[in-house]
């Protein structure tokens, strides 16, 4: 610290003869400067820990609300998390209510539907059944019809009285 009454002290001590009474008033000039600057000394470092001391309650300070902060957010995701997982439980819950109820209807349709195939099935066969009896009918009367066919075609012939020897063509076919 370089103060005006320094350097003027260290040009008198610097300079023999010049020291007064035994040189008691240098060396109280020196005390005194020397506690001046230890009481300067002393004030700053207050100064100084009393600004350190300022700056470590505002640090902590900031991290409080940083962590309380930080906390409450924490809090608010947990909440809304309970909420969302509350709120999917309800549509699970509901959906497999949903599904439920589609299979009770499915299965009600399905055993709708293999009864009708049932029923399906005996009306096919009975259909079938009449319809191949009604065939089997019409082929038996094709079968007379061509018998009686056959019948009247392999029969000999018994001539009746030809309508030629009346038109004069001799006996054979007429012709126009």
């Amino acid at each position: 610290m370089d103060q005006p009454g320094n350097n003027e002290l260290l040009l008198r001590v610097s300079q023999p003869g010049q020291l007064g009474y035994n040189g008691h008033q240098a060396a109280d000039r020196m005390r005194e400067l020397l506690a001046r600057t230890v009481q300067d000394h002393l004030g700053q470092e207050r100064d100084t820990a009393s600004a350190l001391a300022e700056i470590r309650r505002r640090l902590d300070a900031l991290e409080q609300v940083n962590l309380a902060g930080i906390a409450a957010t924490l809090d608010g995701l947990a909440a809304s998390l309970g909420t969302l997982d509350s709120k999917l439980a309800a549509r699970v819950e509901r959906l497999d209510e949903r599904l439920d109820d589609q299979y009770d209807r499915v299965r009600s349709i399905d055993s709708s539907l293999t009864a009708q195939f049932g029923k399906l099935d005996e009306v096919v066969a009975a259909s079938i059944g009449s319809s191949i009896g009604n065939v089997v009918a019409r082929i038996a009367s094709l079968e007379d019809t061509v018998l009686t066919l056959a019948e009247a075609l392999l029969r000999p012939a018994m001539r009746a009285p030809s309508h030629a020897a009346h038109n004069g063509n001799g006996g054979g076919p007429a012709r126009n």
